[in-house]
């Protein structure tokens, strides 16, 4: 059993290499089936900041891996949300696990995994996911979802539209779609359209070991993570790291992040862990991001994609001075080994 002392002093670490590395703003997504623990964490993080030590941002949720305990999850949303609240740290976002993986062949597809009848499962279909929203709506909270299969991301569209008809003006819920592995070509342009925003994890953009054509099919797998697509159909488009590696947080960084996403690509250059080196270039190099792009979703992007606009994301009047002084234009500077960027001054 982890004791309390030993909670805050790993999330005190983390906060160092946050004000290290210049990351201000953090949503947390949370520790599948272990909600109690999870709200261990946040209560150091509350600690923190009453005693003035938190200089980062933290959005955090409550997260669900059982459909059946759908209830119980969202009145623990809204106790988190009436404890956890501090100058830095809000707990409003329903975090959903929608599907599995496409490594176990558990994430759902609209057409079977190659060589196979496999389609995956969501947790909820669009009814289930209408009604959700309409909950989550009534409260005041947003949802966080994890679709990494062309189904899943289809069924929340789906749950959207349903909900969005049903509560007309009163809309009013953040729905963001995480990871976004693969989607179908039917629903690329309904994230602009029905205001859902697409969450990437560009850490990933680069590929993996897995032979993503034997699993997929040579057409699907070229299709992979598609975020310049969703992208320019005007959608709201943000960036995530998902993959902790608490050795050193290396996986946490956006400067590692912003790297991948525009060169689909880690070579001798990227300050990247081990298991996450690939040879060549992924699929596809138009999916390449601009600088531009990157830095956009890591920061007015995001903020918007948390509800803090208004104070956080960009340089304006009235907003929080969170700046950040760098010994290069990160806009001009070389796409390969811009992993290694670290703010001078924060």
């Amino acid at each position: 059993d982890v004791r309390d002392d030993e909670i805050k002093a790993a999330v005190t670490r983390w906060v160092d290499y946050c004000a290290r590395d210049g990351v201000t703003c953090v949503f947390d997504a949370g520790f599948p089936a272990n909600e109690a623990f999870h709200e261990r964490v946040y209560a150091q993080l509350r600690e923190l900041d009453e005693e003035g030590r938190l200089p980062v941002y933290v959005d955090g949720c409550y997260i669900l891996t059982d459909p059946y305990r759908l209830q119980e999850a969202i009145e623990g949303l809204k106790r988190l949300n009436r404890e956890c609240t501090t100058e830095h740290l809000r707990v409003h976002t329903f975090k959903l696990i929608m599907d599995g993986t496409l490594g176990n062949n558990t994430a759902a597809m609209v057409t079977p995994y190659e060589g196979t009848d496999e389609l995956g499962s969501t947790t909820f279909d669009a009814n289930g996911i209408a009604g959700l929203l309409v909950q989550l709506n009534e409260a005041g909270f947003d949802l966080h979802v994890h679709t990494v299969g062309e189904r899943a991301s289809r069924t929340i569209l789906d749950g959207v539209e349903l909900a969005r008809r049903q509560l007309g003006d009163d809309w009013r819920v953040r729905v963001t779609c995480a990871h976004l592995e693969i989607q179908d070509d039917a629903d690329l342009d309904r994230f602009a359209r029905l205001g859902v925003i697409a969450n990437y994890t560009p850490l990933w953009h680069a590929g993996t070991n897995t032979d993503w054509v034997e699993k997929l099919g040579a057409e699907r797998a070229r299709k992979m993570y598609r975020s310049k697509t969703i992208w320019d159909t005007g959608a709201l488009v943000t960036w995530s790291s998902d993959n902790i590696n608490y050795g050193d947080f290396m996986t946490w960084s956006p400067y590692l992040g912003m790297e991948i996403g525009m060169r689909r690509s880690i070579t001798e250059k990227t300050r990247a862990p081990e298991f996450h080196r690939t040879a060549g270039e992924f699929p596809s190099p138009a999916e390449k991001m601009s600088v531009e792009e990157m830095l956009l979703g890591y920061t007015i992007n995001g903020a918007r994609q948390l509800g803090i606009e208004a104070s956080k994301g960009s340089v304006e009047v009235g907003k929080d001075a969170d700046f950040l002084v760098f010994d290069h234009d990160l806009t001009t500077a070389d796409h390969e080994g811009f992993s290694y960027m670290v703010p001078r001054d924060v």
